[in-house]
């Protein structure tokens, strides 16, 4: 756990069910003095809300619902910074790390500022004329933030692409807790009875968001009609994938651990956009061999303990789970290896670089 830290001010777009508002509430969470730490979103509500709140973390949300809410957000934002005075600032989006930097100049503060940027990718979002911009000016005036914060080096180098020029980049990992993401065996047998799966049923799990980033029409194509073989859909949305056999359709859920406890192969078959999934690292550390497309640092953080694919190629993925499923030796050995290999990037790693970089800066 980390220590003495210092006033800090996290603004998020939201805090919804996507990657990177679970990587800002791992690290959040992973902190020790809430009273030194406060989250504001622009959007109201979201799934890690209670979660946050529960820990004693204070969360406001400036209720922008609509782009022509920015003026009146900015000046909201302006009057919480003012009260509540940060050592640091750290922004988690696009949108987030536009009006935290507008904000501090009406409050006229002068606290370290720090980016995020979590993506390799956006596509059908880049035909939106209101993102570009976001992104567009994001990249115009990065050289005036203290620094960005990716979570992968292939997010890094996507963005010094796009015109990205910090003065500092920190790469951190997902800082996940490698006690709670765990194999559970009584988990494993609760889960399986209560969704119906088979002692002899090889269950794959994929846990994503419905998005087009997630390809999940390459995945239920991949998984149809596969004997023997049963897929956990989760994720925001999943419940309303259309119907097929052999594939369970459960929404959003609280209890990974014990989805991920119930299934023996993990499926992440992500089109495009990733940085680093916080859903690979949280499979590998409930030793699960994980089939992953080569996209962000997903192949990276895989390695040879599962299985790379390129995108969108189902018979490829096909392939992949048929010969992990036919073969529980080659399955228990890559479960192994995928849990040390994320033990040794997981737990407040993340935690700790930002940490240290708040407290050198804000020194």
């Amino acid at each position: 756990m980390i220590s003495r830290t210092p006033a800090t001010l996290y603004i998020s777009y939201s805090l919804n069910g996507g990657g990177a508002e679970r990587l800002l509430t791992n690290i959040v969470m992973q902190q020790r003095d809430s009273r030194r730490i406060s989250v504001v979103t622009l959007r109201p509500g979201g799934v890690f809300r209670p979660t946050l709140e529960d820990a004693g973390i204070s969360v406001t949300d400036l209720g922008m619902t609509q782009y022509h809410h920015v003026l009146r957000g900015a000046f909201q934002l302006a009057t919480i910074m003012r009260a509540r005075r940060p050592d640091v600032v750290h922004a988690w989006d696009y949108f987030a790390n536009l009006l935290a930097l507008f904000a501090l100049l009406i409050a006229r503060l002068r606290p370290r500022l720090f980016w995020g940027a979590f993506c390799t990718g956006f596509g059908t979002q880049k035909l939106k004329l209101r993102f570009r911009a976001a992104v567009r000016l994001n990249a115009l005036l990065s050289p005036r933030v203290d620094g960005i914060v990716y979570n992968g080096i292939a997010a890094r180098d996507y963005h010094h692409g796009l015109g990205f020029h910090e003065r500092r980049a920190v790469v951190i990992t997902n800082s996940i807790d490698s006690e709670v993401f765990r194999r559970d065996p009584l988990r494993r047998d609760a889960m399986r009875e209560e969704l119906g799966i088979g002692p002899d049923d090889v269950a794959v799990a994929v846990v994503a968001r419905v998005d087009p980033m997630k390809d999940w029409p390459t995945v239920c194509a991949a998984v149809r009609d596969l004997p023997g073989i049963v897929t956990i859909a989760v994720g925001k949305g999943t419940e309303s994938l259309p119907p097929q056999r052999g594939l369970i359709r459960l929404g959003w859920r609280d209890d990974v651990v014990s989805v991920l406890s119930a299934a023996d192969i993990f499926l992440l078959a992500s089109a495009f956009g990733e940085g680093t999934s916080l859903a690979v690292g949280e499979a590998m550390l409930c030793g699960l061999p994980c089939i992953v497309t080569g996209v962000g640092d997903n192949g990276l953080i895989v390695g040879d303990s599962g299985i790379v694919v390129e995108p969108r190629n189902v018979a490829a993925i096909r392939r992949a789970i048929v010969e992990l499923a036919a073969d529980p030796e080659r399955r228990h050995l890559l479960g192994g290896l995928a849990r040390a290999r994320a033990a040794e990037t997981s737990g407040d790693d993340g935690v700790a670089r930002l940490h240290l970089l708040s407290l050198a800066e804000a020194g």
